[in-house]
């Protein structure tokens, strides 16, 4: 706990967040537990795509930030002022921040919302005014889990109409696609626990298959879409799970994500 940080001062395209939540990411737990390399520890390889370690010390960390503008940089209009907001949390290196899968994000390289303000880009804070949500919930919510789902689909190009099957459905990743498909118009299927079965046909999933009992699994999953094919497997358990689903779905519709990794089969 440190009280002789200066308060920042937003530049040009940014603004000045007084933060009111912030949410403890996974990416948090492991640069604590020293999962990450730094400069002075570069045989740890849990969080480095490429380059140097962007892990230097003091940090400030904390990635999911919610707060409310406070002041903006120049270009940016004064209405921002007083609007609530969530952090889109990558440091993107280029302006591509749909195709852009960055290697680095607030809290690790560079500083993050365990503090009492932060400037960042006026473009990745999103305005949030939905009053049913408090500022702890919406941190907790964060963007993570929501941008893994979407490169996911947009991966396997899915769209509106299309039978999407979800494994893992009940975590993170799970339940954004989940509801994402349903944004999109697309139709998701789950298999996860029978206890999670109410939750998930809750968020917009079509049916729930139990990942308990795989015997008979595709006249199962043919049952439920009356025949019709799987256009889409979006795959979050990885290993023997993946193995099943690569005969099964369309060619060049399996996305997967294990450990981190995406990879489209």
């Amino acid at each position: 706990y440190r009280q002789d940080i200066t308060t920042p001062k937003p530049a040009a395209g940014e603004v000045l967040v007084k933060v009111t939540a912030t949410a403890k990411n996974n990416t948090d737990r492991k640069a604590r537990e020293g999962l990450y390399p730094t400069e002075d520890s570069g045989d740890v390889t849990s969080f480095q795509i490429g380059g140097s370690a962007t892990l230097t010390f003091p940090r400030i960390q904390g990635a999911d930030v919610v707060g409310r503008v406070v002041a903006v940089g120049g270009g940016v209009s004064d209405e921002r002022i007083g609007q609530r907001g969530l952090l889109d949390f990558n440091l993107y290196s280029d302006s591509r921040h749909d195709i852009n899968l960055t290697p680095d994000y607030y809290g690790h390289g560079a500083d993050g919302g365990y503090a009492e303000y932060i400037a960042v880009p006026a473009d990745q804070f999103h305005t949030v005014d939905n009053p049913g949500l408090a500022d702890a919930e919406l941190a907790s919510i964060g963007m993570c889990s929501y941008q893994t789902a979407l490169h996911m689909l947009n991966a396997a190009a899915v769209k509106a109409g299309e039978r999407i099957l979800v494994t893992g459905a009940s975590g993170g990743v799970g339940t954004a696609l989940i509801q994402l498909c349903r944004i999109m118009g697309a139709i998701p299927y789950a298999l996860s626990s029978r206890d999670k079965t109410e939750m998930l046909l809750e968020l917009g999933a079509e049916a729930v298959l139990d990942r308990a009992d795989m015997r008979g699994f595709t006249d199962k999953v043919r049952a439920l879409t009356h025949d019709q094919p799987i256009d889409a497997v979006m795959d979050l358990v990885g290993g023997e799970m993946t193995d099943r689903f690569i005969g099964y779905a369309a060619p060049n519709q399996l996305s997967t994500f294990e450990h981190c990794r995406s990879q489209r089969w």
